[in-house]
C-alpha cells in the first residue's frame, strides 16, 4: 500500500476474480430485471420501517437516533437490560436466522445488527422480514425480557 500511495509500481495482491463477476452479474440483475431499481429502493425501505417499527413497538430502542438517518438494508437494535447481544445472536442462530452483534467499539456489547436485504427484501413469498420479527421476539423472551405488545 505504501507503493501505491506513492504513485510507484509493486505488486500487492491479485484481485479476487470470481467475486468481480459474482459484482457484475449481480448488478446487471438489479438494473435489467425485476423488480426495477427504483422498486427495490421502496422495498428495502418498506421492510426496514416495517422491522424498526415492530422492534420499537416491542419497547425496544433503537442504536439510530432519527429514521431520516437510518439505513434502509440494517437494524442495529439496543438489547433490553440484563441481555447480551450475544444471548440473541446465539437464540437466532439456532433457528437458521443469522444476524451480528455490534461493531462499535463504544457500545458494541449492548446491541446488535439485523441485515435486511436482497432477496430477504425482494421476494416476500419467503415471508423473511415477518420470520426476522417474530423470531427476535421469541429469542428476547426466552432470554427474560417481556416485550410490550407481548
Amino acid at each position: 500500500m505504501e507503493a501505491y500511495s506513492k504513485g510507484s509500481a509493486a505488486y500487492f495482491a491479485t484481485p479476487a476474480v470470481q467475486l468481480i463477476y459474482a459484482l457484475q452479474a449481480s448488478l446487471t440483475t438489479m438494473t435489467t430485471r425485476s423488480p426495477s431499481l427504483e422498486e427495490r429502493f421502496a422495498m428495502h425501505k418498506e421492510a426496514s420501517k416495517k422491522l424498526k417499527t415492530a422492534i420499537q413497538d416491542m419497547g425496544i430502542s433503537l442504536v439510530t437516533k432519527s429514521s431520516d438517518a437510518a439505513a434502509n438494508g440494517m437494524t442495529a437494535v439496543y438489547t433490553p437490560e440484563g441481555i447480551t447481544p450475544g444471548d440473541v445472536v446465539g437464540k437466532l442462530l439456532k433457528n437458521g436466522i443469522v444476524i451480528a452483534a455490534g461493531l462499535h467499539k463504544d457500545i458494541k456489547a449492548q446491541y446488535f445488527r439485523i441485515g435486511h436485504m436482497g432477496i430477504t427484501v425482494t421476494d416476500r413469498s419467503r415471508g423473511d422480514v415477518d420470520q426476522i420479527i417474530k423470531a427476535v421476539k421469541e429469542a428476547l423472551i426466552e432470554s427474560g425480557y417481556k416485550p410490550k405488545n407481548a
